[in-house]
């Protein structure tokens, strides 16, 4: 019967063809990871006793004497002629139960397909170069897997891959995506200095143990596309989860808690518009997107999602008692917060009272101390032009002699000089009558006239001891230990 190589395939009826006595006498595995497809069909290996489950080939067999002596030399060279045969086609190593095989500073030309394949020893890919598309769906790596300094110039797939004990992606070059979605990583997880120009895909990974990502270069080729996604990724440890010198922009951590996860201050976040804080990803990626699921909610963002991102990386950035990214973030989750109100016609987010408030506008959620001290002014400014307009007068005097306004004051007779002086001293006065209305002076020497004038100051003295409010506010944000 003839084998499978990295091009041929097996007719359904002949990967099933049996002896006369009913045994079969090729090998039974699919040759593809889903299960469908041709079967392996090489000869039957006789392994030892309760080995493997049923009889399979030598390339499929759990025996441990091809770890080493004539087996090992026989695996390694049906590995070799089904790559050879392969060429730059596909070259398929499905389900292949690994001996010790060196395949460092290799270059892999054909399309290599280990889906679903065992390394029963350690994986040796050092400065090993995939040329095409290279698959680990599925793989098992029972020991060490070594990928450190590989090329992959193609798409990587190592989704559903389990690493057993440590997993070195360090120094490898991603030319396109790196997908690692649902993959396991036992113990420690490295991608130092890794490079990545496409999408880096973790989402539902889950890390059991450390993982470094330390000067991780992003650099995704289509603008708008994430760099990297750990949406829903698991991490059992988050404190030993490291990312330190990265560009986090464009990465997404939308049901993820990163609430423990060491960001060290050499990350960089996206800029909100306006220099107002932080930004996460998550807040402008297209929908459209397909990492964008679990992001969506009625078809518009999930604002409560985002919300919840901002307030893991409040509490992170808080704990470490960095408290100036802390209220970085902070604007962030309250404008998240704002549009996850419950009704999401277009007038909600703006004319409620959260958005009209001057919590958002005059100190941006209580991170700026120099936004209402401005504020604070200005309306002191405002009240002092403002007063005399329905009048000034002494405190307890009614006589309207002694209301004072702009008009009662410019004499026409007079020159234009002492006119401007005349006015400048009534808003002097109006001043004081402004600085007495806002500290609550019970004696003020000078009253705005009743009605307009005392509505006015009802008005300034509501805003002013709200903008004082907001500037302690800000300043115990900023400056709190």
């Amino acid at each position: 019967m003839a084998k499978l190589t990295g091009q041929e395939q097996i007719a359904p009826d002949e990967s099933a063809a049996v002896e006369g006595d009913g045994v079969e006498v090729g090998c039974p595995i699919s040759m593809y990871y889903h299960g469908f497809g041709p079967r392996c069909g090489r000869k039957l290996h006789v392994a030892p006793e309760g080995v493997d489950e049923k009889h399979v080939c030598l390339m499929h067999s759990n025996d441990p004497g091809k770890q080493s002596g004539p087996l090992f030399e026989e695996f390694r060279l049906e590995f070799e002629r089904v790559l050879e045969a392969a060429g730059d086609g596909e070259a398929h190593f499905d389900r292949f139960v690994f001996p010790q095989l060196d395949f460092s500073r290799r270059e892999f030309q054909a399309i290599c397909r280990f889906d679903g394949a065992i390394f029963t020893r350690n994986a040796n890919f050092f400065k090993a170069i995939f040329t095409k598309d290279t698959g680990f769906t599925g793989a098992i790596f029972t020991q060490y897997a070594y990928f450190w300094n590989a090329a992959f110039t193609q798409a990587a797939n190592f989704l559903r891959a389990t690493f057993t004990l440590d997993a070195n992606f360090s120094d490898a070059i991603f030319t396109l995506d790196a997908n690692f979605f649902a993959a396991i990583f036992i113990q420690a997880a490295s991608f130092v200095d890794t490079t990545i120009h496409g999408t880096a895909d973790w989402r539902k990974c889950k890390f059991l143990n450390q993982a470094e990502f330390r000067q991780t270069k992003f650099e995704p080729l289509v603008e708008g596309q994430p760099s990297a996604a750990f949406a829903l990724a698991s991490l059992s440890k988050p404190d030993e989860i490291v990312f330190d010198d990265v560009d986090l922009s464009r990465v997404l951590f939308h049901n993820c808690d990163v609430s423990q996860v060491l960001f060290t201050s050499s990350v960089r976040w996206a800029k909100r518009e306006g220099n107002r804080g932080l930004a996460v990803f998550e807040e402008t990626i297209d929908l459209k997107q397909q990492c964008t699921k679990g992001l969506q909610r009625d078809g518009q963002r999930a604002y409560g999602a985002v919300a919840q991102i901002y307030q893991q990386l409040k509490k992170n950035y808080d704990s470490r008692l960095d408290y100036w990214t802390a209220n970085e973030v902070h604007f962030g989750e309250m404008e998240m917060m704002r549009l996850a109100g419950p009704v999401r016609q277009w007038w909600h987010p703006r004319l409620s009272f959260v958005a009209l408030s001057l919590y958002k506008y005059a100190s941006d959620y209580g991170n700026s101390y120099g936004k209402p001290l401005a504020w604070l002014l200005g309306v002191l400014l405002a009240a002092a032009l403002l007063f005399p307009f329905p009048g000034v007068g002494l405190k307890g005097n009614a006589a309207n002699s002694a209301i004072v306004t702009y008009s009662r004051v410019w004499n026409r007779q007079d020159s234009l000089t002492n006119n401007l002086w005349t006015e400048a001293k009534l808003i002097g006065k109006s001043g004081i009558t402004a600085i007495d209305t806002a500290t609550f002076q019970r004696t003020p020497e000078y009253t705005p006239v009743y009605p307009l004038g005392r509505v006015l100051a009802i008005v300034e003295t509501l805003l002013t001891s709200s903008l004082f409010a907001l500037f302690l506010l800000a300043i115990r944000r900023q400056f709190r230990r």
